[in-house]
């Protein structure tokens, strides 16, 4: 009967039989406000004043906020004083106001700007009106209104003079303002008298713990408590900056507050569904209906309303998001009389249709992604044999990021003619079968219009000039949830392309973070199905082989249905007879990137934690799959500055603020807040009191000779560091590590040397966590006298680690290229004398230093 599983309970006592009336609490209860708290009104008023010319030039909106709450608190503490109480009436808080608001207007004329601004900020609570209909309709019974408010039952009425109530003849009004009586001390009483009512017989809903349910059970009503906030939504909300005091800098709309996202996300995790959803995916669902639902839903509305604007009345999906996306967006479609549709595309195929000449130019289309292939992968995306092309074969595994590969490469294939004309003809197959299915999903021409999550518009520039290069007559519009500054080059070709979140990479500072580490947006859209790797001869998709976990599977279909359970939440609303505004404003659409950019930058432990678990494919004709918080790096984060976060690529790592969520929760608050303030990473990143790390190589004319590479020491948490330097390494030797530049105690906690091989597709890692064993094999120390396994005294001005490579039993590191040196350590500087170390047989003597200091301080000595 009711979609919010709280007013069962309530219907359950009403329904029973012995019930006597219904009483309700008005605000947070029968009517929500488009605001998180309800002095977030105050900035709205503020900025209405303003518009209307009332608000004193020398005062903004927040600081007339600031003005209102305190005049509010004034008037309170006076009304305790000569009343006893500390209720008042809306015109007694004016009174206290007016003297800093000169030639602000009447206090009548004051008094009703506010109430219409409520009265435009509040919407009923649908499910609520819809419980107190059935009560009387149905039951027969009388509802009462108690509210605690400085608004007398008249202006209450006021603001619940709104079509959605026309329906509902409250039988009377009970306000704290009018009797003077907060719940708490005495309104539940006062309303009994008045009503005649027997106490057991009442049953009252509303949302504040203690005047709502501890006071009214005290009174001897049932009690239903309404929470406002269940669950994690408070945390996420505070962490969005929404609860902080009203101020000019709230991050709220002038007009339309926080568009009702709050009051939404609270009512959408009492749906039914969700209380049908499993304890272990609880966390995902709620993430969907409380982070994402909103962002999707704006998005939705968005591309709903741009297809208009652009004279459009059907989107195609691409896939594979387009699944999620094409059902995202049925409902608020069908409401505009705008259809979707799923459309098929990947990078792959429209890179490899796109190729007529075989030109090297033509195929570094393959190479827009994020990770490099290795040669092997690029050779057979292109349907070359291996064997076929000269020199090639030893390459295989050989990622095409090696300095000088690429080039090698595209020459070989481009130079053979017969290797080029089988490139050609490969490509040639997949645009006649991909050009087959367009055509049978396309119109013949005109305006059509993609939607995508986005990020640098790559495909939809492909797809438009295969449309244009095989003849056919496409003004192409790509709507996406984000894009970032390489769809400026895209735009500057003449492509539409316009983003929800963020467009164009701007607003830059919050663009830049989402931008950093989206894979988590792109796989909560997936289908459980594999990236479109071809079509065969019936122009029919051929998907690579999907490799998701079953647990995935379950956690991302929570993640989805939350996010459509807050949709049907909002479209419930926004298709009442008060009508929501516009998710496609400047406002909601800031709120959403400031959502997403919360979530991307600053999750929550939980947060990073369940989604950190999550595996990411490339989505470029791979079968492999990567987790987004690998094991390995989670132990460097204790060890890590902002800065140092900073400089990890994406190959390394897709979302370093997930890590440091888990592993180091202050790193990435720290991190999330500076770059979201444009505070430059060093900044709050402290050099160590080490100094820099210096990394040498000897290829046969000793260290002097040879390359050099200097980095600057950061401390990170406890005052661990980490250094990570890359030098060349063609020829080389000997490796020097120079691990401080003055005297101290140096705790290793780990080094490791990669070499990287020119035929050898991952490194040679040399990992060193205790030095017993090596030193004096293949590790020299100079300056440096070993304590214990990882413990060393600096007692030089150079100290040096030096790495020498025993060919004998290393004879693969003749093919090193380059070289990675990675040293996690503590440091503690010393004086320069001597350092004692005590050996074990030594006994202590005398008292302990705490003991000393407590017998001094009792028998009055000095301290």
């Amino acid at each position: 009967m009711f979609t919010d599983v709280r007013l069962r309970e309530v219907w359950s006592h009403l329904e029973s039989g012995g019930a006597q009336a219904l009483t309700l609490d008005v605000f947070d209860t029968l009517l929500w406000r488009m605001v998180p708290e309800p002095v977030h009104a105050f900035i709205t008023l503020g900025h209405r004043l303003a518009d209307l010319g009332q608000l004193p030039s020398g005062v903004t909106p927040g600081e007339f906020a600031r003005l209102r709450v305190f005049a509010e608190h004034k008037a309170r503490l006076h009304s305790h004083e000569v009343r006893g109480t500390h209720e008042v009436r809306l015109d007694e808080i004016w009174q206290v106001l007016v003297p800093a608001l000169p030639g602000a207007g009447s206090i009548g004329d004051l008094m009703d700007v506010e109430l219409a601004v409520e009265r435009d900020l509040c919407r009923a609570d649908l499910a609520v009106v819809e419980l107190a209909e059935l009560a009387m309709t149905k039951l027969g019974l009388p509802v009462y209104l108690l509210s605690d408010t400085y608004f007398s039952a008249a202006q209450l009425e006021r603001l619940l003079s709104r079509p959605e109530l026309a329906g509902v003849p409250f039988t009377q009004i009970f306000t704290s303002s009018d009797s003077g009586i907060s719940k708490s001390d005495g309104l539940f009483r006062h309303m009994l008298a008045a009503s005649n009512l027997q106490p057991s017989r009442v049953v009252h809903l509303g949302d504040h713990p203690v005047a709502d349910v501890e006071s009214a059970r005290e009174h001897g009503l049932v009690a239903i408590h309404y929470p406002k906030y269940s669950g994690s939504l408070k945390a996420t909300i505070e962490l969005e900056g929404l609860l902080t005091g009203p101020g000019d800098d709230t991050p709220l709309d002038a007009a339309n507050g926080d568009y009702g996202m709050t009051a939404l996300r609270a009512r959408s995790l009492h749906r039914a569904d969700a209380a049908a959803v499993p304890p272990g995916l609880r966390r995902y669902w709620e993430s969907g209906a409380t982070v994402f639902g909103p962002v999707f839903t704006g998005f939705a509305d968005w591309a709903v309303e741009r297809t208009g604007d652009h004279g459009a009345d059907h989107i195609y999906c691409l896939m594979r998001e387009g699944d999620f996306l094409s059902r995202l967006i049925a409902d608020p479609g069908a409401d505009a009389g705008v259809t979707t549709s799923t459309l098929w595309a990947s990078r792959q195929v429209c890179a490899l249709a796109n190729v007529f000449e075989g030109s090297p130019e033509e195929l570094r289309g393959f190479l827009v992604r994020r990770h490099a292939p290795s040669v092997g992968q690029l050779l057979r995306q292109l349907g070359v044999a291996i064997d076929d092309v000269a020199g090639i074969s030893s390459l295989t595994d050989r990622r095409l990021d090696v300095p000088g590969l690429l080039d090698d490469t595209l020459e070989a294939l481009c130079s053979d003619e017969r290797i080029r004309s089988e490139i050609v003809l490969t490509a040639g197959r997949l645009r006649d079968r991909y050009v087959q299915y367009l055509d049978s999903q396309l119109p013949d021409s005109g305006r059509i219009v993609l939607v995508d999550l986005g990020w640098g518009g790559t495909i939809q520039a492909l797809l438009a000039r295969l449309l244009a290069s095989t003849g056919r007559e496409f003004d192409v519009v790509g709507l996406y949830m984000a894009t970032n500054a390489a769809a400026g080059t895209h735009r500057l070709a003449g492509l539409q392309i316009e983003g929800y979140a963020a467009s164009g990479g701007q607003p830059e500072l919050m663009a830049n973070q989402l931008m950093r580490s989206p894979e988590v947006l792109e796989q909560l859209c997936m289908p459980d199905i594999g990236s479109l790797v071809s079509f065969d001869d019936d122009g029919r998709p051929v998907l690579s082989i999907d490799r998701t976990s079953r647990t995935q599977v379950a956690q991302r279909a929570a993640v989805q249905d939350g996010i459509l359970a807050f949709q049907r939440e909002w479209l419930r609303y926004r298709r009442s007879e008060t009508a929501m505004p516009s998710l496609s404003e400047p406002g909601a659409r800031h709120a959403a990137l400031r959502t997403l950019t919360r979530f991307v930058s600053r999750p929550t432990a939980a947060e990073a934690s369940a989604f950190g678990a999550w595996a990411h494919d490339d989505n470029f004709g791979s079968d492999s799959t990567e987790g987004l918080l690998p094991p390995e790096l989670v132990r460097r984060m204790p060890y890590l500055t902002p800065a140092d976060v900073e400089k990890i690529t994406m190959r390394e790592l897709y979302w370093p603020a997930g890590v440091a969520g888990v592993a180091n929760r202050s790193l990435a608050v720290i991190s999330g807040l500076a770059a979201a303030a444009g505070v430059p990473a060093e900044e709050v990143s402290p050099e160590a009191a080490a100094g820099p790390v210096e990394l040498y190589v000897d290829t046969g004319t000793d260290f002097v000779h040879g390359q050099k590479e200097t980095a600057v020491t950061r401390s990170g948490r406890d005052g661990m560091s980490i250094v990570r330097l890359r030098i060349d390494g063609v020829g080389v030797r000997r490796v020097r590590i120079d691990p401080a530049g003055r005297r101290g105690l140096l705790r290793l906690d780990w080094l490791t040397i990669s070499f990287h091989l020119h035929n050898a597709p991952e490194p040679y890692k040399v990992t060193v966590t205790s030095l017993d064993d090596l030193a004096g094999q293949q590790i020299a120390l100079v300056g440096v006298r070993l304590l214990q396994a990882n413990l060393l005294e600096i007692v030089g001005d150079d100290p040096q680690i030096i790495y020498t490579i025993d060919f004998t039993s290393q004879p693969t590191l003749g093919g090193t290229y380059a070289i990675e040196v990675e040293m996690a350590f503590g440091w503690l500087g010393i004086r320069a004398d001597p350092l004692q170390v005590r050996t074990a047989g030594v006994a202590r003597t005398g008292l302990p230093v705490r003991a000393a200091r407590k017998i001094r301080r009792e028998l009055g000595g000095l301290r």
